[in-house]
Protein backbone atom coordinates (compact mmCIF):
# COMPACT_ATOMS: atom_id res chain seq x y z
CA UNK A 1 0.00 0.00 0.00
CA UNK A 2 2.52 2.33 0.42
CA UNK A 3 3.18 3.46 -3.18
CA UNK A 4 -0.53 4.18 -3.33
CA UNK A 5 -1.15 7.10 -2.06
CA UNK A 6 -4.49 8.75 -1.33
CA UNK A 7 -5.00 9.81 -4.96
CA UNK A 8 -4.90 6.30 -5.71
CA UNK A 9 -7.26 5.73 -3.20
CA UNK A 10 -9.60 8.41 -3.83
CA UNK A 11 -13.12 7.37 -5.01
CA UNK A 12 -16.10 9.63 -6.86
CA UNK A 13 -17.90 9.86 -3.63
CA UNK A 14 -16.01 9.74 -0.91
CA UNK A 15 -16.34 7.14 1.65
CA UNK A 16 -14.83 6.39 5.21
CA UNK A 17 -13.74 3.46 6.28
CA UNK A 18 -16.40 1.11 8.52
CA UNK A 19 -13.89 1.44 11.31
CA UNK A 20 -11.77 4.81 11.54
CA UNK A 21 -9.67 3.75 14.58
CA UNK A 22 -8.26 0.26 12.95
CA UNK A 23 -9.90 -0.94 9.26
CA UNK A 24 -10.21 -4.17 8.78
CA UNK A 25 -10.28 -4.09 5.01
CA UNK A 26 -8.00 -1.74 2.91
CA UNK A 27 -9.58 0.21 -0.22
CA UNK A 28 -8.35 -2.04 -2.82
CA UNK A 29 -9.66 -5.02 -0.84
CA UNK A 30 -13.47 -3.44 -0.45
CA UNK A 31 -13.33 -2.87 -4.26
CA UNK A 32 -12.58 -6.49 -5.10
CA UNK A 33 -15.71 -7.65 -2.94
CA UNK A 34 -17.75 -5.24 -4.63
CA UNK A 35 -17.07 -6.50 -8.04
CA UNK A 36 -17.72 -9.95 -6.82
CA UNK A 37 -20.86 -9.14 -5.22
CA UNK A 38 -22.00 -7.34 -8.25
CA UNK A 39 -24.83 -8.56 -10.77
CA UNK A 40 -22.87 -8.14 -13.80
CA UNK A 41 -20.55 -10.55 -12.09
CA UNK A 42 -23.25 -13.14 -11.89
CA UNK A 43 -24.22 -12.70 -15.07
CA UNK A 44 -21.18 -13.81 -16.70
CA UNK A 45 -21.88 -17.19 -15.69
CA UNK A 46 -24.57 -17.38 -18.62
CA UNK A 47 -21.82 -16.32 -20.96
CA UNK A 48 -20.38 -18.27 -23.59
CA UNK A 49 -16.55 -18.64 -23.25
CA UNK A 50 -15.98 -21.01 -26.42
CA UNK A 51 -18.50 -23.65 -25.86
CA UNK A 52 -21.65 -22.54 -24.84
CA UNK A 53 -22.30 -23.46 -21.38
CA UNK A 54 -25.58 -25.51 -21.46
CA UNK A 55 -23.64 -27.47 -23.66
CA UNK A 56 -21.44 -29.34 -21.23
CA UNK A 57 -21.29 -28.65 -17.52
CA UNK A 58 -16.52 -29.03 -17.64
CA UNK A 59 -16.25 -26.06 -19.99
CA UNK A 60 -15.60 -22.39 -18.75
CA UNK A 61 -18.23 -19.71 -19.46
CA UNK A 62 -17.33 -16.08 -18.84
CA UNK A 63 -17.62 -15.87 -14.86
CA UNK A 64 -14.74 -19.12 -14.39
CA UNK A 65 -12.85 -17.68 -17.23
CA UNK A 66 -12.91 -14.51 -15.20
CA UNK A 67 -12.03 -16.65 -12.01
CA UNK A 68 -9.06 -17.86 -13.65
CA UNK A 69 -7.79 -14.76 -15.43
CA UNK A 70 -7.82 -13.14 -11.93
CA UNK A 71 -5.66 -16.42 -10.13
CA UNK A 72 -3.07 -15.82 -12.57
CA UNK A 73 -3.04 -11.62 -12.45
CA UNK A 74 -2.94 -11.79 -8.46
CA UNK A 75 0.37 -14.21 -8.43
CA UNK A 76 1.81 -12.29 -11.25
CA UNK A 77 1.04 -9.52 -9.19
CA UNK A 78 2.94 -10.43 -6.36
CA UNK A 79 5.68 -11.44 -8.25
CA UNK A 80 6.32 -8.25 -10.04
CA UNK A 81 6.15 -5.97 -7.35
CA UNK A 82 2.56 -4.03 -7.63
CA UNK A 83 -0.62 -4.90 -5.85
CA UNK A 84 -2.11 -8.06 -6.27
CA UNK A 85 -5.74 -6.65 -5.08
CA UNK A 86 -6.28 -4.03 -7.51
CA UNK A 87 -4.52 -6.56 -10.43
CA UNK A 88 -7.33 -9.54 -9.75
CA UNK A 89 -10.41 -6.88 -9.39
CA UNK A 90 -9.42 -5.37 -12.54
CA UNK A 91 -8.92 -9.48 -13.50
CA UNK A 92 -12.84 -10.66 -12.26
CA UNK A 93 -14.16 -7.19 -13.69
CA UNK A 94 -12.18 -7.28 -17.43
CA UNK A 95 -15.63 -8.65 -19.08
CA UNK A 96 -18.05 -7.89 -17.13
CA UNK A 97 -19.30 -5.47 -20.64
CA UNK A 98 -18.62 -8.03 -22.75
CA UNK A 99 -22.28 -9.46 -23.91
CA UNK A 100 -23.66 -12.55 -24.42
CA UNK A 101 -22.50 -14.89 -28.19
CA UNK A 102 -18.84 -13.44 -27.60
CA UNK A 103 -17.69 -11.04 -30.51
CA UNK A 104 -20.58 -12.01 -32.75
CA UNK A 105 -23.16 -10.33 -29.99
CA UNK A 106 -21.00 -7.10 -29.31
CA UNK A 107 -20.93 -6.05 -33.41
CA UNK A 108 -24.76 -6.75 -33.16
CA UNK A 109 -25.12 -4.51 -30.68
CA UNK A 110 -22.83 -2.07 -32.49
CA UNK A 111 -24.86 -1.81 -35.42
CA UNK A 112 -28.13 -2.23 -33.50
CA UNK A 113 -26.99 0.86 -31.92
CA UNK A 114 -24.85 3.19 -34.41
CA UNK A 115 -27.01 5.96 -34.17
CA UNK A 116 -26.75 6.44 -30.16
CA UNK A 117 -23.00 6.25 -30.47
CA UNK A 118 -22.13 2.30 -30.77
CA UNK A 119 -21.89 -0.30 -28.27
CA UNK A 120 -17.64 -1.71 -27.53
CA UNK A 121 -17.51 -4.14 -24.69
CA UNK A 122 -14.57 -2.43 -22.38
CA UNK A 123 -16.16 0.59 -22.54
CA UNK A 124 -19.68 -0.78 -21.18
CA UNK A 125 -17.37 -2.46 -18.59
CA UNK A 126 -16.79 1.10 -17.38
CA UNK A 127 -20.21 2.25 -17.33
CA UNK A 128 -21.33 -1.19 -15.58
CA UNK A 129 -18.66 0.10 -12.81
CA UNK A 130 -19.35 3.74 -12.60
CA UNK A 131 -23.05 4.31 -13.13
CA UNK A 132 -25.45 1.58 -13.76
CA UNK A 133 -24.14 -1.36 -11.34
CA UNK A 134 -26.78 0.10 -8.17
CA UNK A 135 -24.36 0.27 -5.24
CA UNK A 136 -23.60 3.92 -4.32
CA UNK A 137 -25.26 7.14 -5.37
CA UNK A 138 -23.88 10.85 -5.36
CA UNK A 139 -26.03 12.46 -2.34
CA UNK A 140 -25.81 15.89 -4.19
CA UNK A 141 -27.13 14.63 -7.42
CA UNK A 142 -28.52 11.65 -6.47
CA UNK A 143 -27.14 9.78 -9.88
CA UNK A 144 -25.75 6.70 -9.22
CA UNK A 145 -21.52 6.36 -9.35
CA UNK A 146 -21.94 2.38 -9.89
CA UNK A 147 -19.54 0.64 -7.44
CA UNK A 148 -18.03 4.01 -6.57
CA UNK A 149 -14.29 2.17 -6.87
CA UNK A 150 -11.01 3.90 -5.73
CA UNK A 151 -9.12 5.77 -8.81
CA UNK A 152 -6.39 2.74 -8.95
CA UNK A 153 -8.63 0.06 -9.88
CA UNK A 154 -10.82 1.93 -12.13
CA UNK A 155 -7.44 2.77 -14.07
CA UNK A 156 -6.19 -0.27 -13.88
CA UNK A 157 -9.50 -1.61 -15.74
CA UNK A 158 -9.48 0.36 -18.96
CA UNK A 159 -7.64 -1.78 -21.77
CA UNK A 160 -8.27 0.90 -23.99
CA UNK A 161 -7.53 4.41 -22.20
CA UNK A 162 -9.19 6.76 -24.86
CA UNK A 163 -12.45 7.72 -26.70
CA UNK A 164 -13.72 5.71 -30.15
CA UNK A 165 -12.98 8.95 -31.80
CA UNK A 166 -9.30 9.19 -30.32
CA UNK A 167 -8.15 5.62 -31.30
CA UNK A 168 -4.67 5.69 -32.34
CA UNK A 169 -2.81 3.24 -35.18
CA UNK A 170 -0.98 0.34 -34.63
CA UNK A 171 1.90 0.50 -35.94
CA UNK A 172 1.55 -0.88 -39.26
CA UNK A 173 -0.99 1.88 -39.55
CA UNK A 174 -4.24 0.66 -39.13
CA UNK A 175 -6.91 1.79 -36.67
CA UNK A 176 -7.10 -0.10 -33.01
CA UNK A 177 -10.91 0.08 -33.53
CA UNK A 178 -11.11 -0.83 -29.48
CA UNK A 179 -12.18 1.99 -27.02
CA UNK A 180 -12.13 2.29 -23.47
CA UNK A 181 -14.41 5.22 -22.95
CA UNK A 182 -18.26 6.35 -24.33
CA UNK A 183 -18.37 9.96 -25.04
CA UNK A 184 -21.65 10.08 -22.17
CA UNK A 185 -18.44 8.74 -19.88
CA UNK A 186 -15.69 11.30 -20.33
CA UNK A 187 -16.03 13.08 -16.97
CA UNK A 188 -15.76 10.05 -15.09
CA UNK A 189 -12.76 8.77 -17.61
CA UNK A 190 -11.10 12.17 -16.78
CA UNK A 191 -11.23 11.79 -13.37
CA UNK A 192 -10.01 8.48 -13.18
CA UNK A 193 -7.02 8.98 -15.88
CA UNK A 194 -6.19 12.26 -14.09
CA UNK A 195 -2.18 12.14 -13.73
CA UNK A 196 -1.97 9.48 -15.90
CA UNK A 197 0.41 9.32 -19.15
CA UNK A 198 -2.17 9.35 -22.37
CA UNK A 199 -2.08 6.51 -24.09
CA UNK A 200 -0.69 4.32 -21.62
CA UNK A 201 -2.15 2.28 -19.18
CA UNK A 202 -1.02 1.07 -15.76
CA UNK A 203 1.08 -2.07 -14.71
CA UNK A 204 -1.78 -3.88 -12.89
CA UNK A 205 -3.65 -3.09 -16.42
CA UNK A 206 -1.21 -4.66 -17.99
CA UNK A 207 -0.49 -7.73 -15.65
CA UNK A 208 -4.46 -8.11 -15.96
CA UNK A 209 -4.73 -8.12 -20.30
CA UNK A 210 -1.61 -10.42 -19.97
CA UNK A 211 -3.38 -13.06 -17.36
CA UNK A 212 -6.20 -12.91 -19.85
CA UNK A 213 -4.19 -13.96 -22.84
CA UNK A 214 -2.39 -16.81 -20.66
CA UNK A 215 -5.82 -17.91 -19.18
CA UNK A 216 -7.67 -18.00 -22.17
CA UNK A 217 -4.76 -19.82 -24.33
CA UNK A 218 -4.40 -23.23 -22.11
CA UNK A 219 -8.41 -23.16 -21.25
CA UNK A 220 -10.27 -22.73 -24.63
CA UNK A 221 -7.74 -25.22 -25.75
CA UNK A 222 -8.47 -27.52 -22.99
CA UNK A 223 -12.39 -26.94 -23.51
CA UNK A 224 -11.99 -27.35 -27.27
CA UNK A 225 -10.20 -30.76 -26.59
CA UNK A 226 -12.42 -31.84 -24.14
CA UNK A 227 -15.58 -31.16 -26.20
CA UNK A 228 -14.26 -32.75 -29.22
CA UNK A 229 -14.52 -29.29 -31.20
CA UNK A 230 -10.47 -29.84 -31.55
CA UNK A 231 -9.10 -33.42 -32.05
CA UNK A 232 -5.05 -34.14 -30.65
CA UNK A 233 -4.91 -36.53 -33.91
CA UNK A 234 -4.32 -33.66 -36.25
CA UNK A 235 -1.18 -32.42 -34.41
CA UNK A 236 0.22 -35.58 -35.69
CA UNK A 237 0.25 -34.83 -39.08
CA UNK A 238 2.60 -32.95 -40.67
CA UNK A 239 0.05 -31.21 -43.05
CA UNK A 240 -2.25 -30.88 -40.80
CA UNK A 241 -0.01 -28.83 -39.08
CA UNK A 242 1.46 -26.70 -41.86
CA UNK A 243 -2.27 -26.20 -42.00
CA UNK A 244 -3.09 -24.56 -38.66
CA UNK A 245 0.43 -22.63 -38.94
CA UNK A 246 -1.25 -20.83 -42.43
CA UNK A 247 -4.60 -20.26 -40.59
CA UNK A 248 -2.97 -18.64 -37.55
CA UNK A 249 -0.67 -16.55 -40.31
CA UNK A 250 -4.04 -15.38 -41.60
CA UNK A 251 -5.51 -14.73 -38.87
CA UNK A 252 -3.44 -13.02 -36.69
CA UNK A 253 -0.61 -11.56 -39.01
CA UNK A 254 1.40 -9.76 -36.39
CA UNK A 255 2.46 -13.29 -34.64
CA UNK A 256 5.14 -14.36 -36.84
CA UNK A 257 6.07 -15.41 -40.01
CA UNK A 258 5.00 -19.40 -41.45
CA UNK A 259 8.27 -20.52 -40.32
CA UNK A 260 8.25 -18.85 -36.86
CA UNK A 261 5.03 -20.31 -36.21
CA UNK A 262 5.82 -23.34 -37.81
CA UNK A 263 8.92 -23.79 -35.35
CA UNK A 264 6.80 -22.57 -32.14
CA UNK A 265 4.27 -25.58 -32.65
CA UNK A 266 6.62 -28.20 -33.31
CA UNK A 267 8.43 -27.18 -29.90
CA UNK A 268 4.76 -27.23 -28.19
CA UNK A 269 4.47 -30.55 -29.79
CA UNK A 270 7.46 -32.04 -28.17
CA UNK A 271 7.43 -31.23 -25.08
CA UNK A 272 6.95 -34.31 -22.89
CA UNK A 273 3.31 -33.47 -21.27
CA UNK A 274 1.68 -32.54 -24.53
CA UNK A 275 -1.33 -34.59 -24.94
CA UNK A 276 -1.45 -37.21 -27.59
CA UNK A 277 -4.94 -39.05 -27.24
CA UNK A 278 -8.08 -37.72 -25.45
CA UNK A 279 -11.05 -40.34 -24.83
CA UNK A 280 -12.71 -38.77 -21.98
CA UNK A 281 -10.87 -41.24 -19.28
CA UNK A 282 -9.49 -40.00 -15.95
CA UNK A 283 -6.15 -41.02 -17.08
CA UNK A 284 -6.72 -38.48 -19.98
CA UNK A 285 -8.68 -36.02 -18.36
CA UNK A 286 -5.56 -35.85 -16.14
CA UNK A 287 -2.74 -35.37 -19.20
CA UNK A 288 -4.69 -32.85 -20.46
CA UNK A 289 -5.02 -30.61 -16.87
CA UNK A 290 -1.21 -31.37 -16.39
CA UNK A 291 -0.92 -29.80 -19.84
CA UNK A 292 -3.25 -26.97 -19.39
Amino acid sequence: MKHYDEHARQRLVPEPPKRVDAPIRTPFERDRARVVHAAASRRLAAKTQVVGPQSDDFVRNRLTHSLEVAQVARDLARALGCQPDIAETAALAHDLGHPPFGHNGERALDLAAKNIGGFEGNAQTLRLLTRLEPKSVDPATGASVGLNLTRATLDASIKYPWRESATPLRADGRPTRKFGVYDDDLEVFAWLREGAPEERTCIEEQVMDWSDDVAYSVHDFEDAVHSRIASLDVFGSRDERRALVEVAHERFPDSGEIAELAEALARLVALDYWPTRFDGSMTDLVALKRFT
